[in-house]
């Protein structure tokens, strides 16, 4: 049984943007967070929550730096550097493909499209990155679980 630790870190000049996480155990949803945005919810959420929290592998999404466009918010960088100061072994991942691989209907099938009163969007990027790690990374027996989730429910 793997379980996933997925982080979709925040900016941390839109207030508006949170950071979204999620705990998942083979397709199943353990918990989720919806963090105040930036390096301060995080370490907050961290100082809380992270030593209750029992996982086999942590990630978080991969985001590189834009051009110097005034327009561009390059502070999730900063966000991405609390992580892996915090949790060190906190692996990176790119998500491009994660929304051909992972369609809303999978998430929707899963449980893993409405998070109570949260802002959906981030614990769902969380989720989906979660779901495509283990995808792309051969995890049978989470992808196992993620059939077997389905199976159930259709």
């Amino acid at each position: 049984m793997t379980v996933i630790l997925s982080i979709d870190p925040s900016s941390n000049k839109a207030t508006k943007s949170n950071t979204g996480i999620v705990l998942i155990k083979n397709g199943k949803l353990l918990d989720h967070w919806c963090l105040p945005f930036g390096v301060k919810g995080f370490r907050n959420w961290h100082e809380k929550e992270f030593e209750k929290i029992k996982c086999d592998k942590v990630i978080f999404e991969h985001f590189e730096a834009r051009d110097n466009s005034k327009a561009k918010d390059n502070t999730v960088l900063e966000t991405i550097a609390e992580i892996q100061r915090l949790i060190p072994e906190a692996e990176p991942f790119r998500n491009g493909g994660y929304q051909t691989d992972v369609p809303n209907e999978l998430l929707k099938a899963l449980g893993l499209w409405k998070f109570g009163k949260s802002h959906h969007q981030d614990v769902r990027a969380a989720a989906r990155l979660a779901l495509f790690y283990a995808m792309r990374n051969d995890i049978e027996d989470f992808v196992t679980g993620i059939g077997e989730l389905l199976s159930e429910r259709i």
